[in-house]
């Protein structure tokens, strides 16, 4: 695999990471930051292969890649993909996983 194959899913799985940081922190579980991250990062991934295969997620995410122009709006686009789909699985891992106190 080259660098522009694999750019793309690494972008979703940061932006995923960080969503699902993020809401997973808010809601005090989601099994620590590196449950958390690892959660996000599939849920980032699983949503831009969404985006992909459903026709409703992938005109949503047409909107962000014109927020820039060039090559830059495909990874703007990514990212935020990714970060929606961590946030979700981020939330959910958070209310379901808590950690024994």
């Amino acid at each position: 695999m080259d660098m522009t194959t694999i750019l793309p899913y690494v972008v979703q799985a940061v932006g995923g990471a960080v969503g699902g940081n993020i809401l997973g922190a808010l809601t005090r579980g989601g099994g620590g930051v590196v449950g958390r991250s690892l959660i996000g990062a599939v849920g980032g991934v699983a949503a831009a292969y969404a985006a992909g295969a459903v026709p409703a997620v992938g005109n949503v995410t047409a909107m962000w890649s014109s927020l820039i122009e060039g090559e830059n709006g495909a990874h703007l686009a990514n990212l935020i993909t990714g970060a929606g789909g961590g946030g979700i699985l981020g939330l959910l891992g958070g209310l379901l996983i808590r950690s024994p106190e």
